[in-house]
């Protein structure tokens, strides 16, 4: 294809310091209504944040390195992950996972950054600087987070996969100002007694309802989605395959109303489509 064929122009060009994995991107939401920021991770101990600024009536895009606290200079970084509180929590909440190499083996961390200083809730340069260091037993994967019906308030958990076939749960501690581990299962049911070692987990609240769509791929192949009724707790259907090799990427997302012969209508105007990717 030519050049005049093409409607895509490069807007700008950015040159890591390292390479980076599948897990070394996050989506913050920015306040104000400044539209999203872009958390890049890259194996060597760099994250990079990457957002639109409006200059002289122009969109102009801009990048710079980002100093998060309590990561050695000899760490590498595994994932990243980040989210704003459910209100009336106010916060921007940013999850770096990391192995530091210590000569005879390797220490696994978890860092989560959150500041709780009134006025620097969403301040990303103080909130770098407000670091809560978790050693880890296990060698960690996708960080993730999902939002959750606890009692009757919202609240927002880190999911974090590890290689002990476990997904670990962090939850805010608002009155100690800090995350704590908790059971997966208490939560999320549908995580309860997995197969094998999970790469990727994705979860989707149904809009309008206490009701969820959880998928995850693992390293054995096997893939599985739930369909959750978060209120009650409860697995209301079920669904797996076996695939041949490990999967890298599982995606949930809605899609307008198809029709009503569409298989997978969940009592309401949206579809749920799902879509993995594995290497054979």
């Amino acid at each position: 294809m030519s050049g005049d064929c093409c409607p895509f122009t490069e807007d700008t060009f950015s040159r890591f310091p390292s390479q980076s994995n599948v897990y070394g991107l996050s989506v913050l939401p920015c306040t104000g209504g400044a539209g999203h920021e872009l958390l890049a991770a890259t194996l060597k101990g760099k994250v990079t944040s990457f957002k639109y600024q409006e200059l002289r009536d122009k969109l102009r895009a801009g990048g710079r390195e980002l100093q998060f606290t309590y990561i050695p200079v000899d760490a590498e970084i595994v994932s990243i992950d980040s989210f704003s509180k459910s209100p009336p929590k106010r916060g921007l909440v940013v999850g770096i996972t990391f192995i530091k190499d210590s000569g005879d083996k390797a220490s696994p961390f978890l860092n989560i950054y959150c500041d709780y200083e009134p006025g620097s809730e969403y301040n990303l340069d103080s909130i770098a600087q407000s670091c809560l260091n978790l050693e880890l037993k296990f060698t960690p994967f996708q960080l993730c987070h999902a939002e959750v019906q606890d009692g009757d308030q919202q609240e927002t958990v880190f999911l974090l996969g590890g290689n002990d076939q476990y997904i670990h749960l962090y939850k805010e501690n608002e009155g100690l100002h800090q995350f704590e581990e908790q059971p997966v299962e208490n939560l999320f049911p549908e995580l309860r007694d997995l197969p094998s070692n999970v790469t990727w987990l994705s979860v989707h609240n149904i809009p309008d309802t206490q009701r969820r769509i959880t998928a995850y791929g693992c390293q054995s192949g096997y893939f599985c989605v739930s369909h959750v009724d978060q209120g009650k707790r409860e697995i209301l259907q079920s669904w797996s395959l076996q695939q041949d090799g490990p999967l890298s990427k599982v995606h949930i997302f809605s899609m307008p109303d198809a029709g009503a012969e569409d298989a997978c209508r969940w009592d309401g105007p949206r579809l749920i489509h799902i879509y993995f990717f594995f290497c054979p």
